[in-house]
């Protein structure tokens, strides 16, 4: 029979150590990885609103060109009772102008 050699106190001491550590480490990444999945979640959603929301700013800009078309201010001024004269209308491109 041969005898086991006594572990010192730094050794139990380490073992126990290492192996609280590496349960530790295990839950740690485990909660990260939840952690990371929830903010995808939340990112891919907010990442929805946004493009919702731009998508519904380029129906109105489409909706608010179609309204100042030229055609559509004949329209408007001939059922109001005035005379629409295109040449003395000036048209601008720019959406703020400069000063």
């Amino acid at each position: 029979m041969k005898h086991r050699a006594k572990k010192t106190k730094f050794e139990s001491f380490s073992q126990r150590f290492l192996i609280i550590s590496m349960v530790i480490f295990a839950f740690g990444i485990t909660y990260v990885r939840s952690l990371e999945s929830s903010y995808n979640k939340v990112l891919q959603k907010t990442e929805s609103e946004i493009k919702e929301i731009q998508d519904e700013i380029d129906y109105l800009e489409l909706k608010k060109q179609g309204m100042a078309s030229f055609s559509r201010l004949s329209n408007v001024a001939s059922e109001k009772g005035y005379i629409y004269n295109n040449e003395s209308v000036a048209s601008s491109t720019a959406e703020n102008p400069q000063q």
